[in-house]
């Protein structure tokens, strides 16, 4: 699992409007190597946010998952941390993300997660 191939997809999504099929199958196969819980993405591509909290809830169980933003015109700016705790407040782990889209933020939070886990 190479970490530059992570980084390389995390840098085509910053700034992205949407998330496209194109991405998320790359995204999946990428996660799929560090998270072998990772499901294959959905037939019809359809509720990509869905997919994503599955694929959270699977590949990180007990995690937290954190969204803020402003839902503004034409674009929102979304937030996510994931946060692995342990006891009070001693945070084990944590994944970062934002985007235009809350897919856009859940998938880079979760990106970073699997590239701090890759092995190279």
């Amino acid at each position: 699992m190479s970490k530059s191939e992570i980084r390389e997809l995390r840098r085509r999504l910053q700034g992205a409007s949407a998330l496209g099929a194109e991405e998320f199958d790359r995204a999946a196969v990428l996660l799929c190597r560090v998270f072998p819980k990772m499901p294959e993405p959905a037939p019809g591509r359809g509720d990509l946010i869905g997919q994503l909290l599955h694929a959270v809830d699977l590949c990180l169980p007990g995690w937290s998952i954190q969204l803020t933003g402003k839902a503004t015109e034409p674009d929102g700016h979304w937030r996510c941390s994931l946060r692995e705790t342990r006891g009070s407040d001693e945070i084990e782990g944590i994944g970062l993300g934002t985007g235009r889209v809350v897919e856009l933020a859940l998938l880079e939070a979760l990106l970073d997660v699997a590239e701090q886990r890759a092995l190279v």
